[in-house]
């Protein structure tokens, strides 16, 4: 059982830095895109047509990408009213809410595959691909973030220890 803990979290842990990386990458592909529309615009006098473009998808897939790294840090959904109170209680309010979350994330999946077939039949223009591509973010980052939503609330009852607090109150 131990082991299989193990793999799970080396197989999580793996995925967590594919996720940061693309969404580091995301937010450079904005800087930089926004960056070059500004130089093209002010110093070159032309504007560039696929550069919003490139920066909307970018922006698109950043926040579904941020969403489960803050998910898995324990950083995303804190409520502060139950710190203190007995550990049943905050149990109790914890798993009501990862319930909630995880609800929430499985009917973003479900919509978001839906609207797949629609958004997949328009295309961006100037960049020449589907808009299918901006939709996907939907059911990738909140098929990730219930995955370590559900992670984060098995933690919580078989090793707390290990479910981060919030470093605001570390520092307390």
């Amino acid at each position: 059982m131990h082991s299989a803990t193990n793999m799970v979290k080396k197989v999580l842990d793996a995925i967590e830095k594919v996720v940061m990386a693309a969404a580091v990458i995301a937010l450079g592909i904005i800087v930089l895109t926004v960056v070059w529309q500004v130089i093209a615009r002010y110093v070159t006098s032309q504007s560039t047509a696929w550069a919003p473009e490139l920066a909307q998808t970018a922006f698109v897939w950043t926040a579904p990408l941020a969403i489960p790294l803050g998910t898995r840090s324990g950083r995303h959904m804190l409520v502060d009213i139950w710190r203190g109170r007995s550990e049943t209680l905050q149990k109790i309010m914890f798993t009501i809410a990862s319930v909630v979350v995880l609800l929430i994330c499985a009917t973003l999946v479900v919509y978001g595959i839906e609207m797949l077939g629609t958004s997949s039949q328009r295309k961006l223009p100037s960049l020449g691909i589907s808009s299918g591509w901006q939709m996907l973010a939907v059911p990738i980052g909140f098929g990730l973030s219930f995955i370590f939503q559900l992670e984060v609330l098995v933690r919580r009852f078989i090793a707390p220890a290990t479910v981060e607090v919030d470093p605001a109150e570390q520092a307390l």
